[in-house]
């Protein structure tokens, strides 16, 4: 039996050992980090001077003994995009992780070259994506939606992308935020950040030269014609839509709306059975069935379904103007003067509304652009400017008042 000396001799040269042990491991990682961060300096110093070629056979071979990839692969991407070696870019792009710093960065230079090739279905599923994934900050993707979606004519579903990446911030307490603040103002920018026809007519036919199957492409031109009353090619790039997509939400909405502005009745009809019913707003399903009510020739039908409108959405003044339309043929002056003094009323508070936002100074003018944007009927709007103003002013209960009750009418 070992006595108590052996014991403690024992004990202490396994406790050497391990120490050592420690102490080599410790050293290799150091070792490692401070290899990695040589050669990433001077792999960086190579993209400084343009030499990306040899940047990309550096980064390969970084990458081949270094476990820190996401920099390095972020990196190869943009050599190889700067060397036009697109899809190299975009697959190293592919496996930058997550949760990496680095993710959203990758996401918008891959969008971009998908944009660049004509793939924009590509690029919407890589926005679908990453608002689905909970480790991406959506919304510093935010600013991208807008050129995916908005030369394919469907700003609406742009503005929808950045409410969802408003309310992801706002669940996590950061709704008073600056990248919030950047979402809501974007919110308003694009409804006025719109393509000429002869732009957009030049994007569409060069992405349908380099990807002539991509049915988002086959959209953005049925909404085109839409737009130019090119009814029959609309219907034709609508149907190509159709047969590759029946069930496509975003292809139902253009469709009726080539129907309505068409006078197809029976199509306008089947679209609006193909639209679930949470794609309704109050304004949407009012403008529907003063449609109808038209085209059966039901004036009063038609005059109610345009006031509901102007309540929901006071800007939409092709309704004020129809509206106004009817009271004229009604010999009906009272009521006519009482549409243009409303009209004239709400063309002054969307005046007021733009030069706030074009002075850009949202946390100082956020309760005034709040009220203007309720009074709008910019519903969401009303509430970002509401959360920010109530942050600024915590102890203001008529703010806090009037947010929860915007926030009862878009609980999102």
């Amino acid at each position: 039996m070992a006595s108590g000396r052996e014991r403690r001799g024992r004990l202490l040269v396994l406790s050497l050992i391990a120490v050592v042990g420690v102490g080599l491991w410790g050293g290799r990682e150091w070792w490692a980090a401070w290899r990695y961060r040589q050669a990433l300096k001077a792999i960086k110093g190579e993209i400084e001077g343009g030499r990306y070629a040899l940047a990309a056979r550096d980064l390969r071979s970084l990458l081949a003994w270094s476990s820190n990839t996401a920099g390095a692969r972020y990196l190869l991407g943009s050599c190889e995009r700067s060397r036009g070696n697109r899809d190299a870019a975009a697959e190293a792009w592919a496996q930058v992780p997550p949760a990496s710093r680095f993710a959203v960065a990758a996401l918008l230079g891959r969008m971009e070259l998908d944009v660049e090739r004509g793939r924009f279905a590509d690029a919407e599923r890589l926005i679908h994506q990453a608002l689905a994934d909970p480790r991406i900050d959506a919304s510093e993707l935010a600013l991208k939606f807008g050129s995916v979606y908005g030369r394919e004519g469907r700003v609406e579903e742009a503005q929808k992308l950045i409410e969802a990446a408003w309310a992801t911030l706002n669940e996590a307490g950061k709704g008073a935020s600056e990248p919030a603040i950047i979402l809501v103002r974007l919110h308003i920018e694009l409804p006025s950040q719109t393509y000429s026809v002869e732009e957009i007519r030049s994007i569409l036919d060069q992405a349908g030269r380099l990807a002539p199957e991509d049915d988002r492409v086959w959209l953005g031109k049925a909404n085109l014609a839409i737009r130019i009353g090119s009814h029959d090619e609309a219907g034709r790039w609508l149907d190509a839509c159709l047969r590759s997509h029946p069930d496509d939400v975003s292809v139902w909405r253009s469709r009726l709306d080539w129907a309505m502005a068409s006078n197809r009745l029976e199509e306008a009809l089947e679209a609006m059975r193909r639209l679930p019913s949470v794609e309704e707003t109050p304004a949407r399903a009012q403008r529907r069935a003063a449609w109808l009510a038209a085209r059966g020739g039901d004036r009063k039908a038609e005059r109610r379904a345009l006031e509901y409108v102007i309540v929901d959405d006071p800007t939409d003044f092709a309704a004020f103007d129809r509206l106004l339309e009817l009271a004229i043929q009604d010999s009906q002056p009272t009521v006519a003067d009482e549409l243009r003094c409303k009209k004239s009323e709400i063309q002054r508070l969307e005046a007021r509304y733009q030069r706030l936002y074009r002075r850009n100074q949202p946390t100082r003018d956020a309760e005034e652009m709040a009220h203007l944007a309720e009074q709008l009927g910019r519903w969401f709007e009303a509430r970002g400017f509401l959360t920010v103003a109530t942050a600024v002013n915590p102890d203001r209960e008529d703010l806090r008042d009037d947010l929860a009750r915007i926030n009862q009418r878009t609980p999102n």
